[in-house]
C-alpha cells in the first residue's frame, strides 16, 4: 500500500484523534444554538419547566405552565438550573448539556471497548462510528432526554465491565444506573437488564459468585434512587400529580392507551435511519463476522444482547418513537468498528449510494420548493440544496482505498450535512422563535393584564421566551368559554392560532406572529367579537 493510502490509519492509530472528535461534537452544539432557535414545542416545554422550577425554587415537584409535570424526571431540569445557578439564567446553557453528555457518552463508549478486550484502535473507531451516525449527532444537539439517558447507561456499563475493586464498581453501577433513570425512568431498564441476567454469558472473568449479587443490589439500589424522589414527589405534588407519575407514565405506556401507539414491527424498517450514514455503506454491515482472532468473542455477545434485547422489548412496548432505540446505537457502534479496524483494504471502494441518496433529497427538496405546497416550499432555502449537491457531488469522486478514512469521511460528512440541512431550513427558523411574542407577553405581564391561551392543550411554549413569572390561563376552543372569559377580564389579552380565533376583531389592536405553518395572533379580548348560532356574547362591561 502507498504512503499515500496508509496515512488515513496512522491517523486512526493517534492517540489524539478522539480530541479531535471531541472537538467537532462541541462545533456542533455551539452551531446548533447559533443557527436555529429553541424549538416548540418539545424543546421550548423542558426549558420552560425548567424555568419554572428556577422561579419556584422547587426542586422536587417540577411545574408546567403552574401546573405539576409528571411527564419527565427531574434529572434535566436539575442541571439547567444547576447551570444558571453558576451563569446566570441564560439559555446557552441548556443547549450545551447535550453536546457535554455526547462527549462524555463517547469517551465511555471507547472505556467500554477497552475493558472488553478490543484494541485501542477498535476502541477508537468506534468512538468515530457513533460520533458519525446521523442520529446520535442530531440529538447531540437537542434538548431532549435520550443522549443523557444513553450517556448514563454507558456509564453503568462501563462500571460493570471495569477491572477494579468490585465493590467501587458496584458504587458506579448504582451512581450511574440511578442518574440514568432520574433522566428518563424506568424505560433504561429495557436497556439494562438483559445486560445484567446475561452477565454469565459475556464475562470473560472466572466464576465469581459474589459479582452478580453485588451488581444485583446495585441495580436495586438503583431503583431506590428513584423511588425515592418518586414517593416523596408524589407526596408533594398531590393526587392528581401521584396517579400521573406512579400510573400513567409507567403501566400506561404498556397499554394501547399510550402517546405514539405504532404496531409492534414499527421499529424493523426504522432501522436503516437509525444507522445512517452507515447503512448506506454495506462493507460496514457486515456485523456477524468475527473479524479477527483477537476480538474478545463473550464480548460480542454483551454487544448482540445489548443491541437486541432492547430492540424486541421496545417492539413489545405499545409507544414508540424512533429515538427511543438511542441506548442500542453504542453497541452497534462498537461491533461496525470491529468490522471497519479489521476490513482488509484490497480495493477502492467508491460512495455512489450516499452520493445518490444526497443527490436525490436535494432534488426532493427543489421540487417542493418550485411546485409544491407554497406553505412549505416558504420554509426551504435553495442554498442549502446547492449545497448538498456539492456534498452529493463530493461524494460521488472520492475513491476510498481503507476503512480508516471512510470514518474519517463519515464523521465530517455527517458534520457537513447537518450544517447544510440547518442552513436548507433557515427560513423555518424564524417561524419557530418564540422570542417575539415571548418579548410581547412579557411585557403585558408587566403592564398588569391578565394573559389566556385560546386552544387546547397548551405546552408552555412561551414562559421561558418571555421570562413570564405568572402562568398563561387556558380557555377551551369554544367561543362561550373566550365570552366567559371576557366578561371576568374585560381588559385581559389572548393568544392563540389565527384560524381558531374568531375572524370578527378589531385588526389594529392585533399583533401576528408567524408561526409554523400558520399564524399566532395576540390581541385584547376587548376587540373581539364573538357570537355563535346560539348567542351572542354581550360586550364586557
Amino acid at each position: 500500500m502507498s504512503g499515500r493510502g496508509q496515512r488515513p490509519d496512522r491517523l486512526i492509530d493517534h492517540p489524539g484523534l478522539p480530541w479531535g472528535a471531541l472537538l467537532l461534537v462541541w462545533l456542533a452544539g455551539v452551531l446548533s444554538f447559533q443557527l436555529r432557535p429553541i424549538m416548540p414545542i418539545d424543546e421550548t416545554r423542558y426549558i420552560s419547566v425548567a424555568w419554572e422550577m428556577w422561579q419556584s425554587g422547587q426542586w422536587w415537584v417540577a411545574h408546567m405552565n403552574g401546573a405539576p409535570y409528571a411527564d419527565k424526571p427531574p434529572l434535566l431540569f436539575w442541571l439547567i438550573n444547576l447551570g444558571w445557578g453558576v451563569f446566570g439564567v441564560n439559555d446557552w446553557w441548556p443547549r450545551l448539556i447535550m453536546p457535554l453528555a455526547s462527549l462524555l457518552g463517547l469517551f465511555q463508549l471507547r472505556r467500554i471497548a477497552l475493558n472488553l478486550g478490543y484494541e485501542a484502535r477498535t476502541a477508537r473507531m468506534a468512538l468515530l462510528v457513533l460520533m458519525s451516525m446521523l442520529m446520535w449527532w442530531l440529538y447531540s444537539a437537542t434538548l431532549m432526554f435520550d443522549i443523557l439517558l444513553t450517556t448514563c447507561l454507558l456509564g453503568a456499563v462501563a462500571a460493570l465491565t471495569g477491572t477494579g475493586v468490585l465493590r467501587r464498581r458496584a458504587i458506579g453501577v448504582t451512581l450511574w444506573l440511578g442518574l440514568a433513570l432520574l433522566a428518563k425512568g424506568p424505560a433504561v431498564m429495557l436497556s439494562w437488564l438483559p445486560i445484567l441476567v446475561t452477565l454469565p454469558l459475556w464475562s470473560e472473568r472466572p466464576a465469581d459468585e459474589r459479582r452478580p449479587l453485588m451488581f444485583w443490589l446495585a441495580t436495586v439500589a438503583a431503583l431506590l434512587i428513584l423511588l425515592g424522589w418518586a414517593l416523596s414527589s408524589a407526596w408533594i405534588g398531590g393526587d392528581a400529580y401521584a396517579s400521573n407519575l406512579l400510573w400513567h407514565q409507567s403501566v400506561d405506556r404498556l397499554e394501547q392507551v399510550a402517546d405514539h401507539a405504532r404496531p409492534f414491527w414499527w421499529y424493523l424498517p426504522m432501522l436503516p435511519v437509525l444507522l445512517l450514514p452507515w447503512s448506506l455503506w454495506l462493507p460496514a454491515l457486515k456485523l456477524w463476522r468475527r473479524n479477527s482472532p483477537a476480538t474478545p468473542r463473550k464480548a460480542r455477545r454483551l454487544l448482540w444482547v445489548w443491541a437486541l434485547a432492547p430492540l424486541v422489548l421496545f417492539s413489545l412496548v405499545s409507544g414508540k418513537q424512533a429515538h427511543y432505540l438511542m441506548p442500542i446505537l453504542p453497541p452497534l457502534a462498537l461491533l461496525i468498528a470491529e468490522v471497519l479496524t479489521h476490513s482488509a483494504p484490497a480495493q477502492r471502494r467508491t460512495l455512489r449510494v450516499p452520493a445518490i441518496a444526497l443527490f436525490a433529497t436535494g432534488a426532493l427538496a427543489l421540487i417542493v420548493k418550485m411546485v409544491g405546497n407554497a406553505e412549505l416550499a416558504a420554509m426551504l432555502s435553495l442554498h442549502g440544496v446547492w449545497l448538498l449537491w456539492v456534498l452529493a457531488a463530493a461524494a460521488a469522486v472520492i475513491r476510498l482505498q481503507t476503512t480508516a478514512a471512510a470514518t474519517l469521511l463519515a464523521m465530517i460528512g455527517t458534520a457537513s450535512l447537518t450544517l447544510i440541512l440547518t442552513i436548507m431550513m433557515a427560513p423555518l427558523w424564524p417561524r419557530v422563535d418564540t422570542q417575539r411574542p415571548g418579548a410581547l407577553l412579557s411585557q403585558l405581564e408587566h403592564q398588569g393584564h391578565p394573559v389566556a391561551w385560546y386552544g387546547r392543550n397548551y405546552q408552555a411554549s412561551f414562559q421561558f421566551a418571555g421570562r413570564l413569572t405568572t402562568p398563561l390561563q387556558t380557555i377551551d376552543s369554544r367561543p362561550a368559554d373566550l365570552c366567559h372569559w371576557r366578561q371576568d377580564h374585560p381588559d385581559g389579552w389572548v393568544i392563540g392560532d389565527s384560524r381558531q380565533l374568531p375572524s370578527l376583531y378589531v385588526p389594529a389592536l392585533a399583533q401576528d406572529f408567524p408561526w409554523r405553518s400558520r399564524m399566532l395572533r395576540v390581541m385584547p379580548v376587548s376587540a373581539l367579537q364573538i357570537a355563535t348560532p346560539f348567542f351572542l356574547c354581550p360586550e364586557p362591561l
